[in-house]
């Protein structure tokens, strides 16, 4: 079976309908939109299928040096405690993913990074929605003023990767995006180019 590529024989479900039922906005930026479409499948049966659309997000690992993180705690209010996490957000419009991650480090750190390098993007809720995780590395990090909003109650956290990888192992970590980001970049994880080098 070949992975990551259309299956030989496999066909796209039909859109009969769509109906939008929810819409969540702040400013310029629709965080998200829910939806019910009527739709029919290759065999011919019909559904209902309840799907989001949603503005991207950036993560950002932000490195003082080779083993040295930079990290934030947050409140989140679903969970209703504070959560160890890398600085994220969301794309808004006009704005491109390098710039929010930019962004980011700088209103929630207070950091500004010489080099942000892109790492993967990756869909969180391929059965709900297409939107997309966009990682990213920082480095050469200079200090500077966090610039949180009023929603916003963030602590800068200073953390070796060693004690991370340990918190990981003591399943103190509890952000899907955090895990997945860590992988990436502080696994050990090589990047293959185009040349598959």
């Amino acid at each position: 079976m070949e992975t990551g590529r259309k299956r030989r024989g496999k066909k796209a479900w039909k859109r009969l309908g769509r109906k939008k039922v929810f819409e969540a906005r702040e400013g310029k930026t629709v965080y998200m939109e829910l939806f019910q479409d009527t739709v029919q499948t290759p065999k011919g049966g019909t559904l209902s299928y309840t799907h989001y659309r949603s503005s991207d997000v950036v993560i950002v690992v932000p490195f003082l040096d080779k083993k040295t993180l930079v990290m934030i705690k947050q409140y989140r209010y679903p969970l209703g405690k504070v959560l160890l996490e890398f600085p994220a957000g969301h794309v808004e419009k006009g704005e491109s993913p390098l710039a929010t991650a930019k962004r980011e480090l700088r209103e929630e750190t207070g950091y500004r990074a010489k080099k942000v390098e892109h790492v993967y993007d990756y869909h969180p809720s391929v059965s709900k929605s297409r939107q997309v995780v966009h990682v990213f590395a920082a480095a050469g990090l200079a200090g500077g003023r966090a610039d949180h909003d009023s929603t916003e109650d963030i602590d800068v956290e200073i953390v070796k990767v060693d004690s991370l990888r340990d918190m990981i192992r003591e399943q103190k970590v509890e952000n899907a995006g955090t895990l997945i980001a860590y992988l990436l970049c502080c696994s050990g994880i090589k990047k293959i180019n185009g040349n598959g080098k």
